[in-house]
């Protein structure tokens, strides 16, 4: 039987970039407010086929297998 594949961090999208740890691999995209961050991670999720994962922190990421 063949293993899922693991998914992979890609992306982060934010309201507030103190919750985010600089120095990364993943790029950081900075939102105004909850809906303009909702609307970016929506985009960036159709483009890419990704998967979006809120983390109630103000801070969505977004994964691909």
């Amino acid at each position: 039987m063949a293993d899922a594949p693991t998914p992979k961090m890609f992306a982060i999208v934010t309201c507030d970039k103190n919750v985010v740890t600089s120095g990364g691999m993943a790029p950081v995209f900075v939102a105004p407010n909850e809906v303009e961050r909702d609307r970016v991670a929506m985009w960036i999720c159709r483009i890419t086929n990704a998967t979006v994962h809120d983390l109630h922190n103000g801070a969505v990421i977004l994964t691909v297998s």
